[in-house]
């Protein structure tokens, strides 16, 4: 297909403010406007990156500054928003990216462009699998830097540790990869999986979600829970890591007005079960998330966690009614990197990691289950 590099220091636009922003414009912040739109024109659009910008600003794409990438097709009608992963602080599921690329999509990947202390988040098209590295559109226009994900941000270690989170696009489904066999075993213990019936992993056709609570999760590092809907020194509870998952507790249809609005309040409950109020204009839906390129905050270091907390290293781990694998145990899948309240005994942590261990452990929303205990790393 054909395709076109475009730049978001580009002089024609690199002044031109994003979407519904005030000061932040598409030279300093535009890598992900940028990228989305090199992947639409990949795939038979024709836009520069000021036409793209003003199509999803006036098709709701945008969420302050901060492009809705779910919007996509209202600009590329042939172009579907696939799949979004995120995985901060774990290594990237590159058997997925691969699938997805030998499948004819592309993906976005999140980076962290400086080897500076703090993450500084910058959006990149990666689009062709090259051994053990990929092939790169950069929307910053940098050419003495090589055209490689680990070539040009080898600072970050390797390609599953360099990306932070992936957008999937592309003109069909979603090319997913095979599910990941369950360990063989010889013991009829309850604690050790049986492979006779399922696996623990699985595809997501059954996906079970809590459809009638909003999640949203925080735009910024270290945003404040507060035990009051204002802002004052004597109230915080917490500061949330930008990778927080929060219930929102305020009725739905209400809340999903409210986000990105300003001098508005969400009452939520975080993973350890706490309760407390965050910054409307501080938050995006889960389902629908609004992604830019922002600094990660240095003005609040995120709580350390009093409880273990843990997060999924697959794809569709299976959350189950007993630790036993088995088609009638089966709750429902849950996506890569999905944060869990372990709630059982101080043991639970040796497990992490280890085949045929079980965690009994309770979701944001409050549902309780098991999880394959080699299929989670410590969040």
């Amino acid at each position: 297909m054909a395709f076109t590099q475009l730049y978001q220091n580009d002089p024609r636009w690199q002044n031109k403010i994003m979407g519904n922003g005030r000061t932040e414009t598409i030279g300093n912040l535009g890598c992900l406007v940028t990228s989305l739109t090199m992947m639409g024109n990949y795939f038979g659009g024709n836009e520069t990156v000021a036409s793209f910008n003003d199509k999803m600003k006036q098709n709701n794409g945008f969420q302050g500054p901060w492009v809705r990438a779910f919007r996509v097709n209202s600009v590329f009608p042939n172009v579907n928003y696939q799949k979004h992963i995120e995985c901060d602080n774990q290594d990237a599921p590159l058997d997925e990216l691969d699938a997805a690329l030998a499948g004819g999509s592309l993906a976005t990947v999140r980076v962290d462009y400086s080897p500076a202390a703090g993450i500084q988040s910058h959006w990149i098209v990666v689009h062709q699998k090259t051994g053990d590295d990929y092939k790169i559109w950069d929307p910053y226009n940098n050419p003495s830097e090589p055209d490689t994900l680990v070539g040009r941000y080898a600072f970050a270690g390797t390609a599953a540790q360099i990306i932070q989170e992936m957008i999937f696009v592309g003109t069909g489904t979603l090319q997913e990869q095979s599910a990941a066999p369950a360990p063989k075993t010889t013991t009829t213990s309850k604690q050790t999986p049986s492979t006779t019936t399922s696996s623990a992993t699985a595809a997501p056709a059954a996906t079970n979600t809590d459809d009638d609570q909003l999640i949203i999760s925080p735009t910024v590092n270290g945003l404040t829970l507060r035990d009051q809907p204002k802002i004052t020194g004597s109230n915080v509870l917490k500061y949330l890591p930008q990778s927080s998952k929060l219930v929102v507790l305020d009725d739905a249809a209400t809340a999903q007005t409210k986000i990105g609005k300003r001098n508005n309040w969400f009452h939520v409950r975080e993973i350890e079960g706490k309760e407390g109020y965050v910054a409307a204009w501080y938050v995006t839906a889960v389902s629908d998330p609004a992604l830019g390129s922002h600094k990660t905050s240095q003005a609040n270091k995120p709580s350390s966690p009093s409880k273990l907390v843990v997060k999924t290293s697959a794809s569709s781990v299976s959350l189950r009614t007993e630790p036993r694998i088995s088609s009638s145990t089966l709750i429902s899948y849950l996506n890569f990197g999905t944060e869990l309240l372990v709630i059982e005994g101080d043991s639970a942590a040796s497990k992490i990691g280890q085949q045929g261990q079980w965690l009994n452990v309770q979701t944001v929303t409050g549902r309780k289950g098991y999880v394959a205990a080699w299929l989670v790393t410590k969040a």
